[in-house]
């Protein structure tokens, strides 16, 4: 029982002792409970300092005196009292804890690595079948996906999938931007950059188009998606045909 309050069995022991005699220096509680006289002294000690052992010095001896049993109750208002304080500070924190998951829950971000990776991407959004919205630079992603690039339109194409994208005023006369089913505008050059967006359904994808590693990060994140479409759509606006 004495054992939920974290005391060991020494002290345990000691303490008991205490109780049945009322009053006993360390060389008598080491005789009547038979443990070594270090340890009785390390147990009276941590005895003390949890208030459940006093002692008075009589004769130049030192005599210990065990705690009234019912401190163990005010032990046990102590904690309470600790853990209802640790409950108000918990309860304040909380809403933030829970934000953290919820975003958790909402949000996804991937990152996808080498041409292998940009494919995944590719991929997904055909699995979405949905039109999609971004700007370029599309010659940079027809030489890094090549073949595959390709096929993925004419793929896109079967499926009645119809992008708007924007590209830079030079690429207007390449062959990739005047694809099947897709709307483009185009921007001035100083806006052209390695970096490459597509945003559909509730995911956003940022590519950088380095053809030693391209890298992809997609964001799952309706309010995300929606945010990055809202520009897009100004852009667009202040794009040429």
């Amino acid at each position: 029982m004495l054992s939920g309050f974290g005391l060991t069995k020494n002290e345990i022991n000691v303490y008991l002792t205490l109780l049945k005699t009322g009053s006993a220096n360390a060389g008598e509680i080491t005789e009547k409970t038979g443990i070594h006289r270090r340890n009785v002294y390390d147990s009276l000690e941590r005895l003390m300092k949890k208030g459940l052992v006093s002692y008075v010095i009589v004769n130049n001896r030192k005599l210990f005196n065990p705690a009234n049993p019912k401190r163990f109750l005010n032990i046990i208002e102590e904690k309470k009292y600790e853990l209802d304080a640790r409950k108000k500070e918990f309860e304040k924190v909380l809403p933030r804890l829970d934000a953290m998951k919820s975003l958790t829950k909402k949000q996804d971000v991937r990152f996808f690595r080498g041409v292998e990776g940009l494919k995944t991407v590719y991929e997904d959004i055909l699995r979405t079948g949905r039109n999609y919205v971004g700007y370029g630079p599309g010659e940079e992603v027809e030489k890094i996906l090549t073949s595959y690039f390709v096929h993925y339109i004419e793929r896109r194409k079967k499926m009645g999938i119809s992008p708007r994208l924007i590209y830079a005023e030079k690429e207007r006369n390449k062959r990739f931007v005047r694809t099947p089913l897709t709307e483009t505008r185009f921007l001035p050059d100083k806006s052209s950059s390695h970096a490459a967006l597509r945003i559909y359904g509730d995911k956003v994808v940022i590519m950088l188009l380095s053809e030693d590693e391209p890298l992809a990060i997609l964001i799952k994140n309706k309010k995300i998606a929606d945010g990055y479409r809202k520009y897009f759509n100004v852009v667009w606006d202040a794009a040429k045909p």
